[in-house]
């Protein structure tokens, strides 16, 4: 009785702003035929939010199914094309007005799998800082901050009862501490991280030699001086681990676009997913401009790789945007290519 079911036989019942209801004609395990009625949903994602202090931060939302307010963590439901991460670091500046350094998967869960696909996806959200708070109309909520015991708690006595906030608080209260030793932070650099940010560019660029003609390779790849000029006209942000940088990139807006600049990982620190969550960091932030553009090396296979799994596409004509969008030496210009990725239109964008 271990086999799946055939792919099943299904109609549209209705096709709602948030769900769909389909009518399924299945074939069960054990051979049974039965119509069952499903709601497809996206997916969501939810947060549990740390202050500095160990307090948790909730929202206590109207909700009209209840009939009446649930103490729950942010939380939405994906947009299009949108990753768990990204929807979670939306949510938690939307629904409470913060910023995390640092969001860490904890687990997904079905809702209702009796009736819906539905699939909420929880993050630990650390290293906060205020940002502004972005309500839609439908959102009647008070933002609350209460010690974590005291949410515990209020588990216990049943005052909160909202399943993906029960399920989430209990996963990090749970939590073995030594999970976070080796976590990563990210946030944005400041003057003072200068000469370690110089300090891991240098090293990482001594990779590029691999693909690199002798003519094309520079030695020092990036000066203090230059450093600090690239962030005149871009945001630098960086990787620690431990609170060690070994990771920097640039985020810079021009015309229509969000370009992902200067991306290099300590050598060390290489091959352990560390880039890309530096990389979805910063797409999370974006605020303005219709697509993202990130230039890398033609021969830089790791980098093109990555890309084109986390679902950037490579430009019809690099060399045009290369020249639209970026001041880059022409050597360097004639060795690059460019992938880009459309940001789906969502409020706010």
């Amino acid at each position: 009785m271990s086999a799946l079911p055939k792919e099943p036989v299904a109609r549209r019942i209705y096709d709602g702003r948030v769900v769909k209801l389909d009518i399924e004609r299945v074939t069960l395990p054990n051979g049974s035929t039965i119509e069952l009625e499903m709601i497809r949903h996206p997916g969501a994602a939810a947060v549990v939010p740390l202050a500095a202090n160990g307090d948790v931060i909730l929202v206590r939302q109207y909700r009209h199914a209840a009939a009446g307010y649930l103490y729950e963590l942010p939380a939405g439901k994906l947009d299009p094309g949108e990753s768990p991460l990204a929807c979670a670091a939306r949510e938690l500046e939307e629904e409470v007005g913060y910023r995390a350094a640092t969001l860490v998967p904890l687990l997904n869960v079905y809702t209702t799998p009796g009736f819906t696909d539905e699939v909420i996806y929880l993050f630990l959200a650390t290293g906060l800082t205020p940002s502004s708070q972005r309500l839609e109309c439908d959102e009647v909520l008070d933002v609350v901050q209460m010690p974590f015991d005291e949410a515990i708690a209020r588990i216990q006595d049943g005052s909160i009862r909202d399943a993906k906030t029960v399920v989430g608080l209990q996963a990090v209260y749970l939590r073995d501490p030594g999970e976070d030793a080796e976590s990563v932070a990210f946030r944005p650099l400041t003057t003072a991280d200068r000469d370690a940010a110089v300090a891991v560019i240098n090293t990482a660029a001594q990779w590029y030699r691999e693909f690199l003609p002798d003519t094309e390779f520079h030695d020092p790849e990036m000066t203090a001086q230059q450093w600090e000029a690239e962030g005149r006209r871009m945001n630098w942000f960086g990787a620690f681990v431990e609170g060690t940088l070994v990771g920097v990139m640039a985020l810079e807006y021009v015309q229509d676009a969000a370009l992902l600049r200067h991306a290099y990982i300590e050598p060390e620190f290489q091959r352990r997913g560390i880039g890309n969550m530096l990389r979805k960091n910063l797409e999370v932030r974006v605020e303005h401009g219709s697509r993202i553009v990130v230039g890398t090396y033609a021969g830089n296979y790791k980098a093109r790789n990555s890309l084109e799994k986390a679902g950037y596409v490579l430009s019809s004509n690099p060399e045009a945007v290369l020249r639209q969008y970026y001041r880059i030496p022409e050597d360097r210009l004639r060795s690059s290519v460019t992938y880009e990725k459309i940001l789906p239109p969502r409020p706010g964008r």
